[in-house]
């Protein structure tokens, strides 16, 4: 019994929200409303219009040809004029773009006063009927569309109830003789007028709520897309900042070229997918006498002709399909695929010479009175990155060969040898 108590009570329970939410109720029903008065209005005239027209043919036929005013074509008349006069309200109040309090007040005035005339109306109607009918229909169907059509708070329904309620309280003993007639309207109209108002009350809940919930999911949404795009814009810098640290894993800080891991990485990606093998050159490349550069110079300056020569070595590199990377301290790697030997040799050499003609003093250098490269080669053919590991190796060999030799010189490694490339440094 408790529970079912506690359910019939949540039909009138409107959820508790802010002011700001219960205003917006107020303003939503105020247009919902004028809507339903504009069509109601339409309607009403249209009816009105054709119960007019029976009255007079009515009123002819029973006077003979001569028309007789009576109370229903007054009554009738009257509710037509009213309804005329609401929609041309309505439609003057709808061309108004915003809505201040005080406007609001004076459409809530206007719909009210219009729906409580229509009720009195059904009241007047009803006393009417008691002459000739005895029924209550025009009430009890003015009364229930009302409560169905028209959403207001409990307080502004039950001030609408008060007046036609009223007239025809005070009316019917007036108007119906029959005390046993009078006694059946009275309890018939209680029942009725209970029920319409539990459905007025029942529906307002209703559209109450349903409007609330969808403020609710309507805030939900917005703040799931606002929650979405904060994510989408992490992401992007999460992806931003993973790009950069991935980028810092494979790209020397000093040199901002290639390091072992890149060069690697890039040999791996070319190969991926090859369908037979390619010819690949690999040019180690080490900076003469460098270690007594940076005792005497200074690590920042040593510093300084890494940065030079790694960026001489990958301007060179550039036109050709391959790379070049920083290998360790003052060595350097450079890749280079499908090149024949005599463009490998132009190649090796003209990175040399581009070193030589940078001119940058190395006066406690054994070899040279500037800073110099020495230059090891070799060429084989590929289909994936193991097979890096005997090139690297004669590449080495080489590269000793050069520095064997005097170094500032270029040594290509063929076979078990390596061969000394023409060098002309003056």
């Amino acid at each position: 019994m408790m529970r079912l108590i506690m359910k019939f009570k949540n039909v009138f329970v409107v959820p508790q929200v802010s002011r700001e939410k219960q205003q917006l109720l107020k303003m939503h029903l105020l247009k919902e409303n004028m809507q339903r008065c504009k069509l109601f209005a339409q309607i009403v005239i249209l009816f009105e219009a054709i119960l007019i027209c029976m009255n007079i043919s009515s009123s002819y036929e029973e006077n003979h040809g001569h028309f007789v005013i009576t109370i229903y074509f007054v009554l009738y008349f009257i509710l037509m004029l009213m309804s005329f006069f609401m929609l041309v309200y309505i439609n003057r109040m709808e061309k108004k773009e915003t809505y201040t309090e005080r406007f609001y007040n004076r459409i809530q005035l206007g719909l009210l006063s219009f729906v409580c005339f229509f009720l009195v109306w059904g009241a007047a109607v009803t006393l009417v009927d008691q002459k000739e009918y005895g029924h209550v229909m025009a009430f009890a169907v003015n009364f229930m569309c009302v409560s169905v059509l028209f959403h207001a708070s409990n307080r502004t329904i039950l001030l609408l109830y008060i007046a036609p309620i009223t007239v025809l309280l005070f009316g019917l003993p007036i108007f119906q003789p029959s005390s046993a007639i009078l006694m059946g309207h009275y309890i018939n109209l209680t029942v009725f007028l209970f029920f319409c108002w539990l459905a007025s009350r029942m529906l307002y809940t209703s559209y109450a709520s349903n409007f609330f919930n969808k403020l609710l999911l309507t805030e939900s949404n917005e703040r799931l897309a606002l929650k979405m795009e904060e994510n989408e814009k992490i992401n992007k810098e999460l992806a931003k900042a993973n790009k950069q640290l991935k980028k810092m894993t494979i790209i020397d800080e000093l040199t901002q070229i290639p390091n072992r891991r890149g060069f690697q990485k890039y040999i791996r990606d070319t190969l991926i997918g090859a369908n037979k093998k390619r010819k690949l050159t690999l040019m180690m490349i080490d900076i003469d006498a460098f270690k007594l550069f940076n005792d005497h110079y200074g690590h920042l300056e040593g510093d300084k002709i890494l940065k030079s020569v790694a960026q001489k070595i990958q301007a060179s590199i550039h036109f050709f399909d391959g790379i070049s990377a920083r290998f360790g301290g003052e060595e350097f790697v450079a890749a280079v695929f499908d090149l024949d030997v005599k463009a490998v040799e132009q190649l090796a050499e003209s990175i040399r010479k581009a070193v030589f003609k940078m001119e940058i003093p190395h006066e406690y250098s054994p070899f040279s009175d500037r800073v110099t490269i020495s230059i090891g080669i070799t060429t084989g053919n590929v289909s994936k990155a193991e097979n890096m590991e005997k090139l690297m190796k004669d590449a080495d060999s080489a590269l000793y060969e050069s520095k064997s030799k005097g170094r500032n010189r270029v040594e290509y490694f063929s076979g078990t040898t390596s061969v000394g490339v023409k060098s002309k440094v003056d």
